[in-house]
């Protein structure tokens, strides 16, 4: 009987383990079917991949020409646009880039003219004060916030303001400048000046370069907009608030406010005392001014940020080193506070036939390897570089710690921005008093 029990437990023992061994198999082929189903699956996607590369390269193999408009033809900038044309090209050979330089007194006029047809370049650069706010509200703008989510950097958070109309971002911003006076290094050292530390030492300055047959400050307002700066450059001082600029542009308060009306005197006073080169208000405009200072003509030049350093380096061509101070303070000890914003940015025409590719290549402006071209030629770019920059010059970290400390030289308003800039050419000129200015500003913002 115990011997029947047994060969029956051994029986039992056999089953089992057959039945185990069978299902051990049917795991392992599970597995191996699991993992051949992912492998396809993933094969799968690298094929949809693939594909859809494909579709992309069918959907633009079509040719496609991009009108680019620029006023930006001096210093380094085409190299920056060149070098963003060549990587965008490398990739997109179906697409060709058509750059086109305009002078800034004639930009706006040719701008204006072709927005008001059915036809203008797809891409544009725009002013970042006066005619921004208008542009951005004419319905010939692109939108860009959402855009600006997918494949920008993320720009610095007081950029993203400047770029910002009614709640709406409308430009692509490349870089940022600060607003300084270079120097001519060499010339102080041979007449043994000094870095004028107020705006009294500045004022004594112009009378000993004057003694020795040098202009003191060339700043061609010509160009309308220099002669703006040099108001925005006292404001920094005469408001130690540094919001009354952005409460009269919004209406807050008015453009009478002793603080303007005091950096319209200031601006004058310098004048008065032969701070700047005779003729300001009628030379040849900034590259005019620029010439002064590059033939040591002149010790100092006035309005200059990282959009011309590449140009004015070049010019100068070693003949003598030079570097930057902003505007002194109106009294010695106090902090030196340069202006400065947004300086190159660029928008889309919004019925552009080629929205999509105009959109793609402001990325390659704006991404790494953008931003190293920039830097290559000593831009600031308006996001968070990451880049080595232990080979750059004295000049350039200059500018990049003068950034941080940069007031704003914004006004959004049109009729008053224009007002600044010729009520300021008058201030040169000694055709307008600062009351005369002031009263011109309050007449425009009730326009």
């Amino acid at each position: 009987m115990k011997k029947l029990i047994f060969s029956l437990f051994a029986v039992i023992v056999v089953v089992f383990l057959i039945v185990s061994l069978s299902v051990t198999g049917c795991k392992k082929a599970t597995t191996a079917e699991t993992t051949a189903a992912e492998t396809k699956a993933a094969e799968t996607t690298a094929a949809e991949t693939k594909a859809a590369e494909t579709t992309k390269e069918t959907k633009t193999s079509e040719p496609i020409t991009l009108e680019f408009w620029s006023w930006n033809n001096e210093g380094s900038y085409p190299l920056v646009h060149e070098d963003a044309e060549k990587r965008f090209t490398a990739d997109y050979p179906n697409v060709t880039i058509k750059r086109e330089y305009i002078s800034y007194s004639e930009y706006l006029v040719k701008l204006k003219a072709v927005l008001s047809g059915e036809e203008a370049p797809d891409i544009f650069q725009i002013p970042w004060a006066g005619e921004y706010t208008e542009l951005a509200r004419s319905g010939k703008l692109l939108p860009l916030t959402d855009v600006l989510k997918e494949g920008f950097p993320e720009f610095f958070p007081n950029v993203m303001k400047a770029i910002s109309v009614d709640g709406e971002s409308w430009a692509v911003p490349l870089d940022l400048n600060t607003l300084q006076i270079a120097y001519n290094k060499n010339m102080f050292k041979e007449f043994g000046l000094e870095i004028p530390k107020s705006q009294d030492e500045l004022k004594d300055l112009a009378k000993k370069l004057k003694d020795k047959g040098k202009f003191c400050i060339s700043q061609g307002t010509k160009d309308l907009w220099t002669a703006a700066d040099s108001f925005f450059a006292q404001v920094a001082y005469t408001d130690p608030t540094h919001t009354k600029l952005a409460m009269a542009d919004e209406g807050k308060i008015g453009w009478d406010d002793p603080v303007f009306l005091q950096a319209a005197k200031n601006v004058a006073d310098l004048v008065a005392a032969g701070v700047y080169a005779p003729g300001a208000n009628s030379m040849d405009a900034f590259v005019g001014a620029k010439d002064l200072f590059v033939q040591q003509q002149a010790a100092m030049f006035y309005p200059v940020g990282n959009f011309i350093t590449g140009g004015i380096t070049a010019d100068i061509a070693g003949a003598f080193e030079y570097s930057l101070f902003p505007t002194p303070p109106l009294k010695a000890g106090d902090e030196f506070l340069p202006t400065g914003g947004v300086a190159e940015m660029f928008v889309i025409y919004k019925n552009s036939p080629n929205v999509e590719m105009a959109v793609e290549f402001l990325r390659y402006m704006t991404n790494d390897e953008g931003k190293d071209a920039l830097v290559a030629n000593d831009f600031i770019p308006s996001s968070e570089y990451k880049g080595d920059l232990s080979a750059k010059s004295e000049l350039f970290q200059n500018m990049l710690n003068a950034q941080s400390k940069a007031q704003s030289r914004v006004v959004y308003n049109t009729k008053v921005y224009t007002a600044i800039m010729n009520g300021m050419q008058g201030i040169f000129g000694q055709q307008i008093t600062p009351e005369e200015f002031i009263k011109s500003l309050v007449e425009a913002a009730k326009e």
